[in-house]
């Protein structure tokens, strides 16, 4: 039986999208779901339109929220991990440079993958967003409370 850390490294592992929830300055929400890729601190990577709307949030308000799961899993049986993050839009060649190396990890269609770095910086449309994990937590079995299923979830320190 897997320990809840495996869980958690095994969902990250086993998913190509994330949901992404980023806010306005004024608290207005915003949610997307984005292909992503991590590194061994489980930093997660992503590539978006600048233009985007959750990119344009995250220029404004950095303090943004992620969710991991599989949206296939049958009722009762889903499990999912969350993070609290601050996201970067990495303008840094050598920081760019790695992301472009974790994320050709994984991306499997040519169109989407970043061949040169001019790509995502200048006046191309597409950028390199980083997002660095505060808190990382993880479903566990709920309870019942006055015969009703309530999940919970606890602090998870993959590294």
């Amino acid at each position: 039986m897997l320990t809840d850390i495996e869980k958690t490294k095994q969902i990250i592992a086993d998913n190509i999208y994330m949901t992404l929830a980023t806010a306005s300055s004024d608290g207005k929400p915003w949610i997307s779901p984005v292909f992503f890729a991590y590194d061994e601190h489980y930093n997660l990577f992503w590539v978006s339109s600048k233009d985007s709307l959750h990119s344009k949030l995250i220029r404004k308000n950095p303090h943004a929220a992620i969710v991991i799961f599989d949206s296939r899993a049958l009722e009762g049986n889903g499990d999912g991990v969350y993070f609290e993050v601050e996201v970067f839009e990495l303008s840094d060649t050598v920081e760019i440079e790695r992301a472009m190396q974790i994320l050709g990890q994984r991306v499997t269609v040519d169109e989407f993958r970043v061949k040169q770095i001019k790509e995502v910086t200048g006046s191309a449309v597409w950028r390199i967003y980083k997002a660095v994990p505060k808190i990382i937590s993880k479903l566990v079995e709920g309870e019942y409370i006055n015969g009703q299923y309530v999940d919970k979830r606890i602090q998870i320190n993959l590294l």
